[in-house]
């Protein structure tokens, strides 16, 4: 009797395609680089809330804000000032797998 093993799989379910090289960026710590490898896996429709990525993660407050600051430092999450029809100014917020220059810091409030 042979010693193979075999592949058993579930039915087609979410899955995240990620590039090695943001999964190898050192300047990522563990945290960060599945953060980001798992919103990236999101489609573009998908709106995604800081409550809802800290508690699919169980994320403190300081854990979340530390993961957010790498990724953004790396030029992975991307802020950018808006003013809206009123003529209120805000932040959009966004992460791309392609990063960029360092975006503007807004005052921290998650």
């Amino acid at each position: 009797m042979s010693q193979t093993i075999k592949i058993k799989k579930a039915p087609i379910r979410p899955y995240t395609h990620v590039y090695d090289d943001i999964l190898t960026d050192d300047r990522l710590g563990y945290r960060a680089r599945i953060l980001l490898a798992w919103m990236l896996g999101r489609s573009p429709e998908f709106e995604l809330r800081v409550w809802y990525i800290r508690k699919a993660f169980r994320l403190s407050d300081q854990q979340w804000k530390h993961a957010r600051k790498e990724m953004q430092l790396a030029g992975y999450f991307q802020q950018e000032r808006i003013q809206d029809k009123e003529g209120k100014i805000g932040w959009a917020h966004f992460v791309t797998d392609t990063p960029a220059s360092p975006s503007p810091q807004k005052p921290s409030d998650g």
